[in-house]
């Protein structure tokens, strides 16, 4: 292992359950129909993909990108203002760690570069990775594989020698399809995630230290 990236969303902050709620309320804002079983499915995947899927269900003139960006509009709002969104617990002793030891870090999530820099800044996490990448710049985000092949490849590394933590079944599949080992976390407000392709599945982002990811990619 000579390099680990992060997915963000529900690996750095718990934040499946928000992005599924604004979702929600952007479909309602267009006067399409939705619930918090049918975002279940898009958990880790794009806001565009996402809203393919409905923009035909709109009850008026609508085009899909007139969606992502009110919701990327409302998150911002909501990330940017909102006292109630935090890092996980033990991601910041983990990203600590491995910066203190020289791992390089990249970032690789399906979240607009806007979101990510929000989240990133409002934490102060910018300094933590040496590449971040945006799904949303990609013809296409996980559960393609590019997102996480173009990651290692930025670090200058083959997937193969990268570890990827995720917490979705599209960021695993993505992951694997790329060639990377993956740590899935069991996040539980993610809600019911596939994680059986994952080479190892932890309950708790305080569960994986260095030493934990040199013994399990050895």
């Amino acid at each position: 292992m000579k390099a680990v990236i992060f997915d963000m969303d529900g690996v750095i902050i718990d934040s499946e359950s928000i992005h599924a709620d604004m979702k929600i309320r952007t479909l309602t804002h267009f006067g399409i129909p939705c619930s918090m079983e049918d975002c279940v499915a898009y958990v880790g995947r794009s806001a565009k993909a996402f809203f393919s899927d409905f923009v035909h269900l709109a009850t008026k003139p609508v085009s899909v990108q007139e969606m992502v960006d009110y919701k990327h509009k409302i998150y911002l709002e909501y990330i940017i203002d909102s006292n109630t969104v935090y890092p996980i617990d033990g991601i910041l002793d983990l990203l600590y760690e491995l910066h203190e030891n020289n791992i390089p870090v990249a970032l690789a999530s399906s979240a607009d570069r806007k979101i990510i820099n929000a989240v990133l800044t409002k934490f102060g996490l910018a300094d933590c990775f040496k590449y971040i990448l945006s799904g949303a710049e990609l013809p296409a985000s996980k559960p393609n594989p590019a997102i996480y092949s173009l990651t290692a490849k930025a670090l200058g590394l083959p997937p193969k020698d990268c570890v990827v933590i995720e917490d979705a079944t599209a960021g695993i599949a993505a992951a694997k399809d790329a060639g990377a080992y993956c740590i899935a976390y069991d996040n539980p407000n993610s809600g019911p995630q596939d994680l059986s392709r994952a080479d190892v599945v932890v309950n708790s982002i305080n569960d994986i230290n260095l030493n934990k990811i040199m013994q399990l990619t050895h």
